[in-house]
């Protein structure tokens, strides 16, 4: 060959490979056979200067898209998902479908879920026609309300939200279903208000334990019938639903709460011109308003692209100053750490500490940005499954100001210790709402079912507590039917027990009035801490065969069981380094009491039973607080 015809073919194979990027000839080298796929689409709008911005979309997608998976759909569910569609929207309905699933689960074999690379996967016709519909959509929007084309990219194009599985047709599907909110929008209606008339109307129920009965993420199809999953199923959902009308749309969301004991969080966010709204799946409001006060280390905003300077995932954006109080902060080395770049973690009760976000090491400065507030932490370098602190663990508190748990040479003894998890939130006070709910109740005896003329033996009142009670009832008169009256409010049991003068819990037939609730079959009358009964005006009680003296009353408020359990085995730790015992006891009282060393890091462990567990630490009036939670 000649020395200039082959300087020719050189240069035509650099200028060939030189007009992609370096990830998009990573993804195109990644698609194997799939290869002359996405070469299609770039050939199909490169040509024409009219689909100029449509070819950089197709680069942008196909670019990033390496770095994306979907999972395989799992055969044998689908008559579930039929027919849990035609199923009434009641409060029967999810117990209904966790049963279908679970049965269908125990005829097949479920492997490990297959995730498949999209890049090996999508076809030149799915990109195409996503493309179109994307940009058909996008421009529909009022000039004043258009997104730009950058965040179009991240926010609106992408063919889908997570990693659930690729279905055809969803985005011509959800453009044409939603195609009201166009017209609702242009009539004056807020973003906030579709995107709560969406909600209102799709109804979306939160499974937390979804992927017990369904191992994988649902897709479109499959949340679309069910109206049920984790909330990264109902996010994906409204997603893909404002992405397919040309609105920026993405998923916000927590890696890991600062007061959670395992557990992240997702919601929707949306931006339609200058407006924008975050908000949960399954609750009303905005969760900017929700989570002010919150435990919340990072909050991140998913990305189909890369993102340069991300500080949990190549593909979240750092959003945590739009929710929460945040500050800059530098730890110092004082434990010798090697210099690598550093980790922020918070408490999980499963792996010790769950990672949230990187930082930078500098000069031997270990820094973090945007860090929120009301958050225990640990700093500290990664290597392998190895994490080693770089100081000892600190809690900055709203007002900013940062408190170490090095612990002291001073002893506190004999701290009285009376849970291991925090009782309240910023977003939840429900566990307190529990206890409260009970006073005003009453426990009436009458000798007819319909207890006309009753005789209240006593009316709860300044209740505020998770343990069983039991009060003496001072009314000597033999009643044949005795019960808990709700007195016209909500409230909720775990236990009732009704005693003779021996202290025998009394027997007879249950009676029962507006019991929306009866959590397994005995519910308040066994002795399972998990079933409980309840509603609003409620009525729970016995009927006896022959009137009967009453000499007490226990009954005992739903509640999360984290108070100390007679019987059970705990453990305290503290943190020094590493997490080191400070002994076992089985509990003989509601009542713990340990030494502990002063400005010490505590975990109490139940080793009986449950996983709900949180650190503390001890003040010096020897009260547990609990670090992101409500102290009261």
């Amino acid at each position: 060959m000649k020395k200039a015809a082959y300087l020719c073919i050189v240069a035509l194979v650099l200028v060939s490979c030189n007009k992609y990027s370096n990830g998009t000839i990573r993804a195109l080298d990644e698609a194997g056979e799939n290869k002359q796929e996405l070469e299609k689409v770039f050939n199909f709008y490169e040509t024409n200067p009219a689909d100029s911005l449509k070819y950089k979309a197709a680069l942008f997608l196909v670019e990033n898209m390496s770095n994306h998976y979907s999972h395989k759909s799992v055969t044998g569910f689908e008559d579930a998902f039929d027919s849990i569609s035609n199923y009434p929207m009641d409060g029967l309905r999810r117990g209904i479908f966790e049963k279908m699933l679970d049965s269908v689960s125990k005829k097949i074999s479920l492997r490990k879920s297959e995730l498949i690379p999209d890049v090996k996967g999508v076809t030149s016709k799915y990109l195409i026609k996503n493309i179109e519909l994307s940009f058909e959509a996008w421009n529909k929007i009022p000039k004043n309300k258009k997104s730009s084309f950058d965040d179009f990219c991240n926010y609106i194009l992408p063919y889908k939200d997570s990693d659930e599985p690729i279905e055809v047709d969803v985005r011509e599907k959800l453009a044409k279903k939603y195609a009201w909110v166009y017209k609702y929008l242009k009539n004056g209606a807020s973003l906030r208000s579709a995107v709560d008339s969406i909600k209102s109307e799709f109804r979306f129920t939160v499974v937390g334990q979804m992927r017990e009965h369904y191992p994988i993420p649902l897709s479109i199809s499959q949340i679309e019938k069910s109206r049920m999953g984790i909330c990264d199923d109902g996010v994906n959902y409204l997603v893909n639903v404002f992405r397919s009308l040309g609105i920026i749309s993405a998923k916000d969301m927590i890696s890991h709460w600062g007061n959670h004991y395992s557990m992240g969080h997702s919601w929707i966010y949306v931006k339609y011109g200058e407006e924008e709204y975050s908000t949960d799946v399954s609750r009303k409001g905005d969760v900017r308003e929700e989570y002010l006060g919150e435990s919340i280390p990072k909050v991140n905003r998913v990305t189909y692209g890369f993102q340069k300077d991300y500080t949990f995932s190549p593909f979240a954006k750092d959003v945590t100053a739009e929710y929460v109080p945040t500050v800059n902060i530098t730890i110092n080395n004082i434990l010798n750490a090697p210099h690598s770049q550093p980790v922020l973690y918070v408490f999980d009760r499963n792996s010790q500490w769950a990672a949230v976000s990187y930082g930078k090491n500098k000069d031997e400065n270990n820094t973090f940005n945007n860090v929120g507030v009301n958050v225990l932490y640990l700093a500290g370098i990664q290597e392998e499954n190895t994490i080693m602190p770089i100081n000892y663990p600190f809690f900055i508190d709203s007002t900013k100001k940062i408190q170490f748990f090095r612990p002291s040479k001073s002893i506190l003894d004999s701290a009285p210790l009376v849970r291991k998890y925090g009782l309240t939130t910023a977003r939840t006070k429900t566990k307190l709402d529990w206890m409260t709910s009970l006073n005003d109740n009453l426990i009436q005896g009458a000798d007819n079912q319909n207890f006309r003329n009753a005789k209240t033996l006593y009316r709860i009142s300044n209740f505020n507590s998770t343990h069983l009670k039991k009060i003496l009832v001072k009314q000597q008169e033999k009643f044949r039917y005795v019960r808990y009256y709700s007195n016209k409010k909500e409230s909720f049991l775990v236990k009732l027990a009704f005693y003779g003068a021996n202290g025998k819990e009394l027997k007879g037939e249950v009676v029962k009035e507006n019991n929306a609730i009866l959590k397994w079959e005995d519910g308040a009358f066994d002795d399972d801490p998990g079933s409980y009964s309840g509603g609003r005006d409620f009525t729970l009680g016995l009927k006896f065969k022959k009137p009967t003296l009453i000499h007490s009353v226990g009954f005992q408020a739903r509640n999360d069981s984290n108070h100390i359990n007679i019987g059970d085995e705990y453990e305290l730790f503290y943190w020094d380094r590493q997490w080191k015992t400070l002994g076992s006891q089985v509990a003989k009282d509601t009542v713990l009491y340990y030494s502990t060393p002063a400005n010490s890091l505590l975990w109490l462990k139940d080793n009986t039973n449950g996983k709900e567990e949180h650190v503390f630490t001890i003040d010096k009036n020897k009260k547990q607080r609990w670090l992101g939670f409500d102290n009261y």
